[in-house]
């Protein structure tokens, strides 16, 4: 080492210290480019590390090195605590665009982009570079857990990526080769994306430490804690911990969250474009106190609704008609001409589709659909061989098909108000164009309402179930006589869901194969079936079963016995003894389509089976012509909902045609009746403009994906379940005020719960589960129908029981009715008979639909 004597007295002799020196060569200008001060910071880690390691002085260039430290991150997260960070969340304010613009993602990239230091910081100290493993076994343990986490989600995600709908089986097993380096990329890519959640967390808890208003984070996962029902003590807890907003934030984000749906409601409803929906509720406040006044007021009776915008090419002049319907509607006593019904019967809406025989098969739509089904089970259901050509079998042609397009729905606030009352129905209607921002004209022309248009000359859609029809018919029939169409209700045009049509269906079936005691008693009735596929449930299914178990029975019963058609029509010659040696004989598609075309026509019932019934006693086999009924109304059932998930409207139209003289012939006769005259209406009265209008929007795809038709009054059944079971509070805060307040939010609320699941990568992020293996429980019902077959024909069988033919029942009550002049509509004040969903029973049949 030279000796530095010279240099200290250079500096002696000029008077100035080393410190001085230094900062003078760093400090001024004239000395930027000197070698003195290049070389000083090409050797800047040297002088640092000789600082720290000097006994002397350690401390304290320590501590000063950690304050310019502090301050440089103190400045980063000051700059992204502020309101040009973008990171304030005003909660008197809450837009539902601000939550549906967040990204945890982008959230990340801008504080990694503003605070680069702080931001190297939290890698280092999370490990993002895998030093750890380097540094050794580490103490305490704290960190294994956070390790061990890892691991089990690894695992579970390893499971769920793996894992498929064909291959369940071999996912559960294990029976699966898993490439090691996919593998490893996944879970790096994984644990890569919990550090960046966990480097957001912890700068954003210190940027709403710095200033309060920083809470863009905590804004959201607030919302996201009062979506969940999470108690209220938890919440404080999270909110203390810089984790959450408090409760009184979180309730001033839902007020403003409310008001703004309020304004989107408006804004659609004053575009005339819109159709609306609603139904009751009720709702049991078991937190109530009874008072003097009002002793036993536990149960609400509210009214849900939605609103949908009107798409399909639908405009302005197509609803402009309410003038012209007017006129020539039954209930205007003024009119020049009184309106007559035009001469129509139930069969004239057989030309509304016209049947087309296919020339190659000589089959009808129903039967081209019966053959397309029985393939479809048996190379689904049927031997393994046959499953090869499920994927190559062709979906049925749509009669007439609704385009795809996603429709978005707007939850309206909920109303305290009974409508299962004429007068709560008017009430109903009224407050509910309300808030779609429709009044009385004469009140918009006063200027006592703001901003309303003229509905005079419009017709407004209203969905509901036929109650809800028949009290509005009741309403305008009762306010025929008021002077303006506002009074008398001219604008509204009722559309029957079809979700309750379908229920009516199924209940149809029960009443028809299952109610009466004496069709519960051959071998190859219906029931036995039950008692194969639920055997604890046979008692429910005898009395009240609710429709998600007819609907389930119609599936799974219906399968086992297309299948048994299958086996009695292969095994007919003697040559094959079953449907796996039919199967060892690897027929080919062409040869299926034909078998499956002569099996709908022999094992469905059709116009021979009134020859079958004229025979004698001896040559009849009564089970035999059972199953051929049977068969016959479980497909019907199968195309009616085939084309309601379909968007196929001609579809729909066509089977409600077949259903209607079955409901009328099995006693339900106001659903015979009320979609008799629904399609008399819209076919024969109604102008093109509003047919179009209703046709394609009895219907909804909420998706936008094909297969994913709702009727519309399932969707409100739907919102109804999360408005009285997910939302309007838990305990003690859950009141009517409460459920009235979030109803308008039950979307946001789904879309917000999607969102933090999507961030922070929650591995349960659904609650379907996958569908049930039926495999032995179908070959457990196949054996038993394989011993005593309804479709062999065995002459001289009796039956306990002999089941209608409803068609031509219904066929001839509706002759006898249109000659003696019947009306259609029976009595308004009678009750719906034979609904099968009850208050309690949404969430069942909404699965099963689902299902």
């Amino acid at each position: 080492m030279p000796p530095l004597d010279i240099v200290f007295e250079a500096l002696d002799r000029c008077r100035i210290s080393v410190a001085q020196f230094i900062t003078m060569l760093l400090t001024h200008q004239e000395y930027d480019g000197h070698r003195f001060v290049v070389d000083l910071f090409e050797h800047s880690n040297e002088v640092f590390n000789a600082f720290l390691r000097h006994p002397a002085g350690r401390d304290r260039f320590t501590q000063q090195s950690f304050s310019v430290v502090e301050n440089t991150y103190l400045q980063e997260l000051c700059g992204l605590a502020s309101e040009d960070g973008g990171s304030h969340f005003r909660a008197s304010s809450t837009s539902t665009e601000q939550l549906e613009n967040f990204s945890l993602t982008a959230m990340a990239r801008a504080m990694e982009a503003s605070a680069p230091r702080w931001w190297g910081l939290l890698g280092t100290l999370l490990d993002e570079k895998g030093t750890a493993d380097l540094a050794g076994p580490k103490e305490g343990g704290a960190d294994e857990s956070v390790d061990d986490a890892l691991e089990v989600d690894d695992e579970y995600w390893d499971e769920v990526d793996e894992i498929d709908l064909e291959g369940l089986i071999n996912g559960l097993t294990g029976e699966w080769n898993v490439r090691p380096a996919t593998l490893t990329g996944r879970r790096a890519k994984r644990r890569a994306a919990m550090k960046l959640m966990r480097k957001t967390i912890i700068t954003s808890i210190l940027m709403n430490g710095w200033n309060q208003k920083s809470n863009a984070l905590q804004s959201l996962l607030g919302l996201f804690l009062q979506s969940a029902h999470t108690p209220y003590k938890v919440i404080d807890t999270l909110a203390h911990l810089g984790i959450s907003i408090s409760v009184d934030t979180i309730n001033m984000a839902v007020q403003s969250l409310s008001k703004e749906s309020h304004t989107s409601l408006r804004r659609l409803g004053r575009s005339l474009l819109a159709s609306y929906a609603y139904d009751n509720f009720d709702v049991d406040l078991k937190t109530n106190t009874p008072t003097v006044e009002k002793s036993n007021d536990s149960l609400k009776h509210l009214t849900s609704a939605l609103l949908f915008p009107l798409v399909h090419g639908v405009t302005l002049s197509d609803l402009k008609c309410s003038e012209e319907l007017w006129k020539k509607s039954a209930l205007n006593l003024q009119a020049d001409e009184p309106h007559s019904s035009p001469k129509l019967a139930w069969w004239d809406l057989l030309k509304l589709h016209p049947e087309r025989i296919d020339s190659n098969s000589k089959l009808s739509r129903h039967d081209r659909f019966n053959s397309w089904v029985f393939l479809v089970d048996l190379c689904t259901n049927g031997p393994e061989y046959f499953h090869q050509f499920r994927s190559k079998i062709e979906d049925p042609q749509p009669i007439e098909q609704i385009p795809t397009v996603k429709t978005p729905i707007y939850a309206a606030r909920a109303m305290d108000i009974n409508n299962s009352t004429v007068s709560g129905n008017i009430q109903a209607v009224i407050e509910l164009l309300a808030q779609g921002g429709i009044a009385d004209p004469i009140a918009a022309s006063d200027g006592s309402v703001l901003d309303s248009p003229d509905i005079s000359e419009y017709v407004i859609l209203v969905h509901g179930d036929l109650g809800t029809g028949e009290r509005l018919q009741a309403a305008q029939l009762r306010r025929s006589i008021e002077c303006t169409s506002w009074n008398r209700l001219q604008h509204i045009i009722f559309i029957p869901g079809l979700f309750h049509l379908k229920m009516a269906c199924a209940d149809a079936i029960w009443r028809c194969f299952i109610s009466p005691a004496a069709a519960r008693e051959d071998e190859t009735c219906l029931m036995h079936d039950v008692a194969q596929l639920r055997p604890k449930e046979t008692g429910i299914y005898s009395t009240k079963p609710g429709f998600r178990r007819i609907h389930e029975l119609v599936g799974h019963a219906g399968t086992c016995r297309r299948l048994d058609c299958w086996r009695v029509h292969a095994t007919k010659d003697g040559q094959f003894g079953s449907l796996e040696d039919f199967a060892s004989s690897k027929p080919t598609l062409d040869d299926l389509q034909k078998m499956a075309n002569d099996i709908c026509r022999t094992y469905v019932a059709n116009y021979q089976l009134d020859r079958m019934r004229r025979k004698r006693e001896s040559e009849r086999d009564l089970q035999f012509e059972n199953a051929l009924l049977l068969n016959k109304y479980f497909l019907l059932y199968e195309e009616l909902s085939y084309g309601m998930n379909s968007g196929d409207i001609g579809r729909v139209e066509a089977c409600i045609i077949s259903w209607i003289p079955i409901l009328k012939g099995i006693g339900k006769h106001k659903y015979a009746s009320h979609m008799t005259n629904f399609l008399f209406n819209v076919h024969f009265v109604y102008p093109p403009g509003l047919r179009h209008a209703i046709r394609y929007h009895i219907l909804i795809n909420p998706t936008g994906r094909p297969m994913k038709w709702r009727a519309v009054d399932w969707c409100v059944e739907l919102n109804n379940l999360f408005t009285k079971v997910k939302n309007g509070g838990k305990n003690s805060n859950r009141s009517v005020e409460r459920i009235i307040l979030e109803s308008p939010l039950v979307h946001v609320y789904r879309n917000l719960q999607g969102l933090v699941q999507r961030s922070f990568g929650h591995p349960h992020v659904t609650t379907n589960h996958a569908a049930p293996n039926m495999r032995k429980t179908f070959a457990k019902l196949q054996g038993r129908l394989a011993l005593n077959s309804p479709h062999t024909i065995i002459a001289g069988r009796k039956s306990q029981y002999q089941v209608e033919d409803l068609s031509v029942k219904g066929q001839g009550m509706m002759e006898k009715a249109a000659e003696q002049g019947e009306v259609l509509i029976e009595n308004a004040g009678e009750e719906i008979e034979g609904e099968m969903i009850e208050d309690g029973d949404g969430l069942d049949d909404i699965i099963g639909e689902l299902l």
